[in-house]
């Protein structure tokens, strides 16, 4: 059985690697690459527009994954704001499982009934993430 120091310590952890995902993710999408919820705005859209849903993404991603490790130190103190870029970041993972994990090409619908044990261990990872982001700390 777990002690209560080591149950402490888990929702940390999670905060941290989440937020460590978000702030990368965002890095990555301003120097022109992307995590999965850019891959599924350049899936959707084409252009400029695609290029500036890109960079404004990465920028919420950045934010919140920065926000989610600062509130460890400070509290609540950015409260509504980061809140609500937690959101879009959820809502964007959420469309990005349904377009790619089911639509897209490896989707589930297309050819990932052929390989199925693949599509489902990138279905499971996907919703992990999306759990993570659902139980930290907004």
């Amino acid at each position: 059985m777990s002690n209560s120091s080591e149950l402490r310590i888990l929702p940390v952890i999670a905060n941290i690697s989440v937020g460590i995902m978000l702030a990368v993710g965002g890095i990555w999408a301003l120097q022109g690459g992307g995590d999965f919820g850019c891959q599924a705005i350049k899936s959707i859209f084409s252009g400029d527009l695609r290029k500036i849903l890109v960079l404004v993404f990465g920028g919420i991603e950045l934010l919140s994954g920065i926000f989610i490790i600062l509130q460890l130190f400070i509290g609540d103190r950015i409260g509504t704001f980061s809140r609500i870029l937690k959101l879009i970041v959820i809502i964007v993972w959420i469309a990005a499982i349904v377009l790619s994990d089911f639509f897209g090409a490896k989707g589930l619908f297309n050819n990932g009934i052929n390989h199925f044990l693949s599509w489902l261990y990138t279905f499971a990872t996907h919703l992990i993430i999306l759990v993570a982001l659902l139980i930290t700390r907004s």
